[in-house]
């Protein structure tokens, strides 16, 4: 037993000798480490183009500070961005730990098929890091110096990640996600839409994919409904007002999404069940709600009305204007009726009838009525 034990040890401290051998260390101070990443582009003309790709850096001096500096390099391919940048450094690049990928609008509108391709065969490239699409230069976000944080990928992806408990935004914008939707049959890639205004870094919108191409914005208002039709257990305040001192705000959750695919014929139709459940944060028009179970009830059927009429006001804007399926709603009807036989869902979803049912349940009344 004895000999078992001391044989199982020792083959531990080999293989950790082994490990540790076959590792390429640095010093800290000798590598920078990749905190965020841009893609801008510039179209020169026909089929040329020149790609710049700044990153955002952490660079530890021997003194234990750290700074964050960005390294922006050009070229025709990311291949020959990457060996033009090391020529002129003097620290080797740590990959892993990238918190945001910044696209320009021009770059998205071009395609991303070519980051896609960078990241994804790249093994050291963090396929968690989050996607989102700015206006302007990738390249002045993250320059962009924000109170109380190092570098501005930090904050950016922290907005990203906090934005979700009030608009319906879901985890989805992450690189492994791109990887998934784009080119997946009945799917459509969206992405958090950021500018910088006075107020600094926002999320103004969201911007809608045809498989790798960006084809249109939502702003805030539909961005925050498209993501009510589209995604499951999702967080988001929806209110309704009468006038400046009418008004009720509701802190609500979305349960599954429901969704039912009917054909006849080649004109497909769906109805989508939708569920919110919740609890009133403000209220200056129902009065009596926690007394008076009628009041209640009569507060979820006008709100459960206000959302079918927004849900079907921004359908209109998605099948006449967008001509995207930016709601899936073309996955459901594929794995009813068929997977792989050459259907455009978005011409199909942009053609049909789509009929949206809302449910609303108030749990707990918040702080409203005391």
């Amino acid at each position: 037993m004895n000999k078992k034990k001391y044989f199982i040890i020792i083959i531990g401290i080999i293989s950790y000798v082994f490990i540790m051998l076959g590792q390429d260390k640095s010093p800290i101070e000798e590598v920078g480490i990749i905190s965020g990443i841009g893609y801008d582009i510039e179209i020169k003309g026909q089929n040329s183009f020149e790609y710049t790709i700044p990153i955002s850096t952490n660079v530890y001096k021997p003194s234990g500070s750290q700074v964050n500096l960005v390294f922006k390099e050009s070229g025709q391919n990311p291949g020959e961005i990457i060996q033009k940048r090391q020529e002129k450094m003097d620290k080797k690049f740590v990959q892993g730990h990238e918190k945001i990928i910044v696209i320009s609008e021009d770059y998205a509108r071009h395609g991303l098929k070519t980051l896609i391709e960078d990241r994804f065969r790249n093994p050291e490239a963090n396929d968690m890091a989050y996607m989102v699409i700015c206006k302007g230069k990738a390249e002045d976000y993250l320059k962009y110096k924000k109170e109380g944080y190092i570098n501005s990928s930090e904050y950016i992806g922290g907005l990203v990640e906090s934005y979700g408990d009030y608009s319906f935004f879901s985890n989805n914008y992450k690189l492994i996600d791109a990887y998934v939707r784009i080119g997946a049959e009945g799917r459509d890639l969206v992405l958090p839409y950021i500018n910088i205004t006075e107020a600094g870094i926002e999320i103004i919108g969201v911007a809608i994919f045809d498989e790798d191409r960006m084809v249109d914005l939502a702003d805030i208002k539909n961005g925050k409904v498209l993501n009510m039709l589209k995604n499951d257990e999702v967080k988001g305040i929806i209110s309704l007002q009468k006038s400046p001192k009418e008004y009720i705000d509701f802190d609500s959750k979305t349960g599954k999404r429901k969704v039912k695919c009917y054909k006849q014929g080649d004109k497909y139709s769906f109805i989508i069940e939708l569920s919110f459940t919740g609890v009133v944060s403000n209220n200056e028009m129902y009065m009596n709600m926690i007394k008076d179970i009628n009041i209640k009830k009569e507060f979820e059927k006008d709100m459960a009305k206000s959302m079918e009429k927004q849900c079907n006001d921004f359908l209109k804007i998605m099948q006449n204007d967008y001509k995207v399926d930016c709601i899936t709603l073309g996955r459901e009807a594929a794995g009813k009726f068929g997977r792989q036989k050459g259907i455009d869902w978005n011409e199909v979803v942009s053609n049909a009838d789509i009929k949206v049912n809302v449910v609303v349940k108030v749990e707990l009344q918040g702080g409203g009525d005391y």
